[in-house]
Parts: structure tokens; sequence; C-alpha cells
């Protein structure tokens, strides 16, 4: 089956799957179960990675290491829209990055919505990655990443660090960043008969869920870190979207505040492909190119002085 095929296969399996599950008044429990049942059609690239099992903070986390790598880690949170995901649903994906890259990728599974909402997520995020810090592993020895709502909460952490003054991580990866959760981006409503794995339904209910109203604020920077007033102290920062993603408006508005403050930015679009497209990488070349991309984008880290 060449590739154009099998794209075409992929977005008719997850729309008439996935995106279907997801619009549809379907309890959090259940779906993590069917997310859960569903990563094992992915295929797995253990070959010469170790995979070690940590305690971070109060949060479990799996560390998946090359046999021979640099003196850099990724600090991984995975997507799902606040309220789905595991270290299981995100380990292809996860062992994919760390293969490409030649980097250990710390993988942590942090509490999810509604067991767990805003700020409670975010703190066991930033207590996890202080217990890191604490471990030996210094900050500038790290870069920060995370898909869908896992990039947001990987910048949120590297924003409270900056208005802490703390060091810094080195770098900063956000992969079909989940950003606004008041769900302004245009590309919401523009693009929701094509993304094939994101509905508005979803982004609606993972807002509501991890920062039900009228007690939260979603505008809040903290919630939706696209509004935050200043990132001119990002560091190097990789962005991947692709163009079909109803999360499409969240990257490119905030690569147009990121370069307004110049920050040394990274932004790749992959014309044709939808949400989070990179965990189906084995399928088809965009997805193999996503992954070679983010590896030349960590490439800088591994000559600087460690």
């Amino acid at each position: 089956m060449n590739d154009m095929w099998k794209q075409l296969f992929a977005e008719t399996l997850l729309k008439t799957s996935v995106r279907a599950v997801a619009r549809q008044s379907i309890s959090p429990k259940i779906m993590r179960t069917l997310a859960n049942n569903a990563s094992y059609l992915l295929p797995h690239h253990s070959t010469d990675l170790e995979i070690e099992q940590l305690t971070l903070g109060e949060l479990q986390a799996e560390k998946i290491s090359p046999k021979d790598h640099a003196n850099k880690t990724i600090l991984y949170f995975h997507g799902g829209g606040f309220f789905l995901g595991s270290l299981n649903t995100h380990r292809a994906i996860v062992e994919a990055i760390a293969q490409r890259t030649q980097l250990p990728v710390i993988h942590v599974d942090y509490p999810l919505a509604p067991e767990a909402t805003f700020p409670e997520t975010s703190e066991a995020i930033y207590e996890s990655y202080c217990a890191l810090v604490d471990s030996g592993t210094a900050p500038h020895n790290i870069i920060l990443a995370g898909d869908d709502a896992g990039a947001n909460l990987a910048l949120t952490l590297m924003l409270r660090l900056i208005r802490q003054d703390a060091e810094q991580p080195c770098g900063l990866i956000l992969l079909s960043p989940f950003l606004d959760l008041t769900l302004t981006s245009d590309s919401v409503r523009y693009n929701q008969k094509l993304d094939a794995l994101l509905s508005p339904e979803f982004l609606q209910k993972a807002s509501d869920l991890y920062a039900p109203q009228p007690a939260q604020d979603v505008a809040d920077p903290r919630i939706s870190p696209l509004f935050a007033e200043d990132f001119s102290q990002l560091p190097p920062t990789f962005v991947q979207v692709g163009s079909k993603s109803l999360l499409l408006d969240d990257a490119t508005r905030f690569k147009q505040k990121a370069n307004d403050d110049d920050v040394k930015l990274t932004y790749k679009l992959y014309t044709g492909m939808w949400h989070n497209f990179m965990l189906f990488n084995a399928w088809f070349d965009e997805g193999k190119q996503a992954l070679q991309d983010l590896a030349s984008f960590t490439a800088q880290f591994k000559t600087e002085e460690e």
C-alpha cells in the first residue's frame, strides 16, 4: 500500500472510530479504556532502547533511553485533552522520539481531569519537574516537550519558571499544541470536517473538565498560555502542526506572538495532516518527516557544552 492510500485509510479509520467516539457523551473512564486499547495498534520502536520506571514527586514516569546518548533529557507530557492519555497510549511516540533523537525521554503520568483539575494538574507537573532537578538533572540539560494538552502543560511550566526567575530548561517542543481553552481559534470551526482526530465537542469537553466554569477563567494564561503577555524569555522552541488540525490556529497565533517577542522559533506546518498526526508516524512519510524534523531541532542542544 503506497503512502497516499495509507494516509487515506488512516484518516477514514480515525474519523469513523476515534473522532466519532469522542463526539459522544461517553464518560472519561470509558474513553480512557478505549484509547488504551487503540494504542496497541501503533507500532513500537523498542529495539536498542532501555525502559526504566521512575517516580518524580508523587507521579509515576518512564525513562526511555537509547543505549548511547547525549547528556540532555526530554521531559515529555502526553496529550489527551487533559482527561485522556497515559504511559501506555503514548509509549509508541515516546519510543520513536527517543530512538530518532538519540536522547532519553522521561514520560510523566500526570493526574487527569475530572479527578484532577487546574491548578492541581499543573502543580503536580511542576513538582515532578522539581523532583527531576533535585535528583541531579540540571535545568540546562532538560528539554520540555508535549503534544496537545501536554504541550499546554509544557509551555505553562516553562512560563512559570520564567516568572519565578528560575534556571530554565534549554528547549521547548510543542506538538499540535492545545493553547487556547476559550476555543476562539478560527480553525476550530473551519477545520472541523477535515481533522481526522478532533472534534469541537471533544475540545469543549476538555476545557470544561480541566477548568470548570465559573470557578475558573479559561482565559487565564496559566490555563490558556496563548494569552501570556510575554514570550521573550522562552528558550529555542519547536512547533509542529498539521494543516487540517482543529488547533492549527493555536499554533499559528503562538507563532506570531513568539516571533513578535523574538523567540528563536522553529515552526513546521505539514500540509494535509490532522491533529497529532505524528503519533501515527509509522504509517506514512509525513509522520516520519515530523520525527526527523524534531531530531534536527534537538541536535543543536547536543553540540552545546554540557
